[in-house]
């Protein structure tokens, strides 16, 4: 009698912790990817420059002067997220954002070979980023689903400046790639994800009637070419 009842005590201790041990290994929000709208924010850091193609400018003092580098500055990023269910692997993704931050630009003057000055201009920045895009995601494994993400979208400078040495025109356009990956959490799911995004509109603004000082209109003609770039490091609150 006792042996019996030792048995069925350790059979219902073993059931307990059984059941335990499983519910312990649900997934965390099992339905929260079968919503057909769901809405989340962006918080996150970024860091933007040029890809400048220069050209030769030759001053009243006859110093050549050309656009030398762009240099990589850090930003704050944050956003709201909309993410309509296309189908159990693609979502269509409109996270417009706000950016802040500013860009800086080198300029090289040379004579007779020679470098002989330089100067560099910041380029303050407040962008509002309209990005449309597309997320593949892969299987869901336990509480983590990676993914890739592809699109394009418009960005608006809405904090240009006709005083700058350098002006920007006001309206971007750029196609975007990024990867990341979903952690389902208990009451929310995170996603970092890692994205760079390539403007292919030449931003530099040649029209200058409201340059305070004539002579800096060298460093506009110093470029030839100049594009926007943007990465973009975020953490996604769904």
């Amino acid at each position: 009698m006792h042996i019996k009842r030792a048995i069925l005590t350790i059979l219902m201790t073993l059931s307990v912790v059984a059941s335990f041990a499983q519910r312990k290994k649900l997934p965390n929000l099992p339905y929260v990817d079968d919503k057909l709208l769901h809405f989340g924010f962006v918080l996150g850091m970024h860091a933007q420059d040029f890809s400048l193609t220069p050209a030769e400018c030759i001053d009243a003092d006859g110093i050549e002067w050309k656009g030398d580098e762009a240099i990589l500055s850090p930003g704050f990023t944050v956003g709201i997220i909309s993410d309509l269910r296309m189908s159990k692997y693609f979502n269509l993704r409109f996270v417009p954002s706000l950016n802040f931050g500013e860009r800086k630009v080198s300029f090289a003057g040379y004579k007779d070979g020679a470098k002989v000055q330089e100067m560099t201009t910041n380029v303050m920045s407040t962008q509002l980023l309209f990005p449309l895009s597309v997320k593949f995601r892969s299987v869901r494994i336990n509480n983590y689903r990676p993914y890739l993400l592809a699109g394009g979208g418009m960005i608006v400078d809405i904090s240009r400046k006709s005083d700058q040495i350098l002006m920007l025109k006001p309206i971007d356009y750029f196609v975007e790639v990024g990867v990341g990956c979903d952690i389902y959490l208990e009451y929310f799911k995170l996603s970092p994800e890692l994205k760079f995004c390539v403007g292919f509109n030449d931003m530099i603004e040649r029209d200058r009637p409201n340059l305070e000082n004539e002579a800096d209109i060298k460093y506009t003609n110093a470029i030839d070419r100049l594009l926007s770039r943007l990465l973009i490091l975020s953490f996604n609150f769904e």
